[in-house]
């Protein structure tokens, strides 16, 4: 049990003036979220601002599956805790010895054990065509493909970040795409490309931490960091 109280939709659409930059400075991969329910035309509000993103050649040929039902989420998580317990070992092995990696898990293992208790999952998908395919040749056709795909996923956990709801971006529960497809009933042509576990979120978002910037930008060449000195 929680004395948890979700704000109303009104009161989260309201949290929308966010400055983008608080916003980006604080969004991280929220995993833990509580289980109290979140309005389904919230979530529509916050879909039709991920629109605005681009696409290549305007194409917009993108769907979003939202699956609220239990069963449905039961299904999916039957599809991700398989792999999860593949994947997840070797990541423990990989932060041997390292506490703050070991802690960074926890909330993955919380995710992946709690997948079916998850509020609401939002599934991206993209129209597959001559033009944009997710796997194969040549390679501006796979770049295209998420391009036009992915700037809308980050619009939407900008806009969760905004409101309050805790979200991330996983590609485990969808990673066998063919069974995916068949459980959301997708066409063919549509692939999922990721599913993005939304909820209220527990604690705080952040600020996040990264390597200085100094650090990570190359100028004309890799390895020529004039400001880094």
């Amino acid at each position: 049990m929680t004395d948890f109280t979700p704000p109303t939709t009104e009161e989260a659409l309201a949290r929308l003036t966010m400055p983008m930059a608080d916003a980006m400075r604080t969004q991280r991969a929220v995993r833990r979220l509580h289980t109290a329910p979140v309005d389904v035309d919230l979530v529509y509000e916050l879909l039709e601002l991920s629109l605005k993103a681009p696409t290549s050649s305007n194409s917009q040929d993108w769907s979003y599956v939202v699956v609220t039902s239990r069963e449905q989420k039961e299904r999916l998580a039957k599809l991700y805790l398989p792999l999860f317990r593949i994947f997840g070992p070797i990541e423990r092995r990989r932060a041997a010895g390292d506490e703050k990696a070991q802690r960074q898990m926890a909330p993955g293992q919380w995710q992946a054990e709690h997948f079916a208790d998850i509020p609401l999952l939002v599934v991206p998908c993209y129209e597959r065509n001559l033009k944009h395919r997710p796997v194969g040749r040549p390679q501006i056709s796979v770049s295209s493909f998420y391009g036009s795909v992915f700037p809308a996923v980050q619009n939407l956990l900008l806009a969760c970040r905004a409101v309050g709801l805790g979200a991330s971006l996983q590609t485990l529960p969808i990673w066998i795409v063919p069974v995916a497809q068949r459980m959301l009933e997708l066409p063919r042509k549509m692939v999922p490309v990721c599913v993005v576990p939304i909820g209220w979120a527990k604690g705080n978002y952040g600020p996040t931490t990264r390597r200085p910037i100094r650090d990570v930008v190359h100028i004309d060449r890799y390895g020529n960091q004039p400001y880094r000195r």
